[in-house]
């Protein structure tokens, strides 16, 4: 058994979620009135990587693995949301659905994520449910260049803002992939931001 006084409410859920037991589970501090009425949002891990694929020189590629949940009793309505790209300047299409956006050979590492409700959440006000976590993959095209690099691994800012002016902002890594197989570089539907950008190129 674990001592619940040297444990904090978040470490003592997770202990519990994980199996181990504590002495006295209901005596965990609770969450004060401020923080029920907040929502998280984080970067998924492990084989859900958040992406940039360079498909070509001029064609840029976006995918964010997250996970959004609130504790608000009444739920949280997402009002306004933004992407920081990794550069200056960028101007990125985020209309694209998973399965639209995902190459065939990554497919498999993003399965349970290519069917979920996220865009409905940040784009048509889906209500996040409390206890109702949501993951999916907010997925980007840009047709504009991106200055040279060296690392493997470059960062994003996630901005969000809820229905009572809650903001939450994530640093999000991005993994580098360049895509050198042709069947690999189309998209099943582009996006109309993309489309149009591509018209005046």
């Amino acid at each position: 058994m674990i001592n619940q006084m040297l444990v904090s409410r978040q470490r003592g859920a997770k202990l519990i979620a994980g199996g181990c037991p504590l002495d006295y589970p209901e005596a965990l501090p609770q969450r004060s009135a401020a923080e029920r009425n907040l929502f998280r949002v984080e970067q998924l891990t492990g084989y859900t990587q958040s992406r940039v694929y360079l498909f070509s020189e001029v064609q840029i590629g976006y995918s964010i693995a997250l996970r959004l949940e609130t504790d608000r009793p009444s739920g949280t309505i997402i009002t306004e949301w933004s992407v920081e790209p990794p550069w200056p300047n960028v101007a990125i299409c985020w209309d694209y659905e998973p399965r639209d956006f995902v190459p065939k050979r990554d497919r498999g590492e993003y399965q349970d994520l290519l069917d979920s409700p996220l865009l409905q959440v940040l784009n048509h006000r889906r209500p996040l449910r409390r206890e109702c976590p949501i993951v999916g993959l907010l997925c980007g095209y840009s047709y504009q260049p991106v200055p040279e690099f060296s690392d493997r691994a470059i960062s994003a800012k996630l901005t969000l803002v809820d229905d009572i002016g809650n903001l939450v902002a994530a640093h999000i890594e991005l993994v580098v992939f360049r895509i050198r197989s042709a069947s690999e570089k189309r998209l099943t539907r582009p996006g109309r931001l993309a489309m149009a950008m591509a018209k005046t190129a």
